[in-house]
């Protein structure tokens, strides 16, 4: 039977536990070179770019390539654009489109479709065979034109389809939202809706039958009398002509403080298909829409917009965009 020798443990001496420094140096040395130096030598790019760097770096590269074909130098991006990484067109169609979509619908109401009617005997007709009721419409519309005032209609589109059910000859009105409704936000806008259909009745309505069930549709669509002063303040944002002296620009912007602070006088009809009416200019609530024609009477004008006068006997006031006016 083998036998084995006895066990021996090596311990190294302090001078051979030591590491071995030069090696350690060189492997740092050779790491450095090869991950840091050679790169930045040779324009090699050892990471992705950040988001930013990347939409700018684009953006410029698309710039020069449109200025080699023109012939000349690109110009370099507006600091804003170069350091967000968007591209100019693209900063402006967002601008623009939020200008469109923000702010208050315009409401067109369609004529009412009589529905059903009974008879003063009980009978129930459809359709046609009820004739109309053309005067249910001045009750009906003006209030579901109203909805364009509605915090919660701002930036909606689509169809509210509208029930009205009217009973005689008490007058009672009452209302339902149809199922076909399309316009987003039916929730917050039927909330509208009971506030501005309490109380109202119609009493006054020439009829023929007891009963009418008659349907509305109310359309909302996106206002574009909001994008009108976007344009004009785009323009008056333009710098003046170099070759313009300092002397005559002061002249000149002299002269338009003292015609816009001026009080205008006489009465305007309204040009645009629809002009809002703002308790205060600019950012003030929409008080009310007028119609193309429709009577004004002017006052002082203050950064574009006309103090006014409207609705019966001018009782109403408020401010409207010039441009609205044709001024």
């Amino acid at each position: 039977m083998r036998k084995d020798g006895p066990l021996a443990v090596d311990v190294p001496t302090p001078d051979r536990d030591s590491p071995a420094w030069v090696k350690v140096g060189v492997i740092a040395a050779v790491g450095f070179v090869i991950g840091i130096a050679w790169p930045r030598v040779m324009g090699v790019k050892l990471g992705p770019n950040a988001p930013g760097e990347a939409a700018a770096a684009a953006a410029a590269s698309a710039s020069a390539s449109a200025a080699k074909l023109a012939g000349h130098a690109p110009e370099a991006p507006p600091a804003s654009v170069a350091k967000s990484g968007i591209a100019p067109s693209a900063s402006l169609s967002a601008v623009s489109s939020a200008a469109v979509a923000a702010g208050p619908p315009q409401v067109s109401v369609l004529r009412g479709n009589v529905i059903s009617c009974k008879t003063s005997e009980g009978e129930s007709k459809k359709g046609k065979e009820c004739g109309s009721i053309t005067g249910l419409d001045n009750v009906v519309a003006p209030h579901l034109r109203k909805l364009a005032t509605c915090s919660a209609a701002e930036g909606q589109t689509g169809k509210l389809s509208f029930l009205a059910t009217a009973s005689f000859p008490s007058g009672g009105l009452s209302w339902e939202v149809g199922k076909s409704s399309t316009v987003g936000n039916l929730e917050g806008i039927t909330s509208c809706l009971k506030t501005h259909f309490s109380g109202v009745v119609a009493a006054n309505v020439a009829h023929e039958h007891t009963r009418y069930v008659v349907a509305y549709n109310a359309t909302f669509s996106p206002s574009a009398v909001e994008a009108a002063p976007l344009k004009v303040a785009d323009k008056a944002d333009k710098a003046e002509p170099p070759e313009k002296n300092a002397k005559d620009a002061k002249d000149d912007k002299a002269d338009k403080a003292d015609k816009a602070d001026a009080p205008a006088t006489g009465e305007a009809s309204v040009g645009w298909e629809v002009a809002l009416v703002r308790d205060v200019p600019k950012t003030g609530a929409v008080v009310a829409r007028l119609p193309r024609g429709t009577k004004v009477k002017l006052g002082p004008i203050k950064d574009g917009w006309y103090s006014i006068k409207y609705g019966d006997a001018f009782a109403s006031d408020g401010f409207v965009y010039r441009g609205a006016i044709g001024r």
